[in-house]
């Protein structure tokens, strides 16, 4: 499963059915765990792009080191100048061409390297941030959701110590109104 669509990620559920003594155990556990679950797939993803970012900057530097032997090899071979006085015209005319093809290839060759190094860049700060992001808004996600929990565990203790204290004061005053019967 891919976590580059939003909406497998959000909105997240933030209620919990209530029991006796606050939130159902089992479905807050559940809730922890698939948090955990979508946490290691954004991870996934981040580490295999981070992983193919760098096999296409292995790739590239092979590029070029391979662009650089030919450019070597090339220049080796044109280091011994040819003189076009004593060639026929066509002979110079095609030394002419080739020189000009050599000019282009490698000038293709350099602006395809530099292209490819640029979208690997941009592809490793994309999913950077959106990692980063993706990360963030869980974070808050689970920080609200705690925090609504807190929130009505606070309310309910405060009921039960209401009810309680009611009771008390209930079983007190029968415990009065016994004891006066008894005297």
């Amino acid at each position: 499963m891919s976590v580059d669509s939003r909406q497998e990620l959000v909105p997240l559920r933030t209620w919990f059915g209530l029991r006796w003594r606050g939130y159902d155990r089992d479905e807050v556990d559940d809730y922890v765990a698939e948090l955990e679950a979508e946490l290691r797939l954004v991870t996934a993803d981040r580490d295999a792009s981070e992983a193919r970012a760098e096999a296409l900057a292995a790739r590239l530097i092979t590029v070029q080191e391979e662009n650089a032997a030919l450019q070597d090899g090339l220049h080796r071979i044109c280091l011994t100048p040819i003189d076009p006085k004593g060639l026929p015209e066509r002979l110079a005319r095609m030394v002419a061409l080739a020189e000009e093809e050599r000019r282009d290839v490698i000038r293709d060759a350099q602006l395809k390297a530099l292209m490819i190094v640029g979208e690997a860049e941009q592809r490793a700060r994309d999913l950077d941030e959106a990692a980063t992001a993706e990360r963030e808004e869980v974070r808050e996600d689970f920080r609200l959701a705690m925090s609504a929990r807190r929130a009505e565990a606070m309310r309910a203790l405060a009921e039960l110590r209401n009810v309680a204290r009611d009771e008390a004061d209930r079983i007190v005053a029968e415990a009065k109104i016994q004891s006066l019967h008894i005297e």
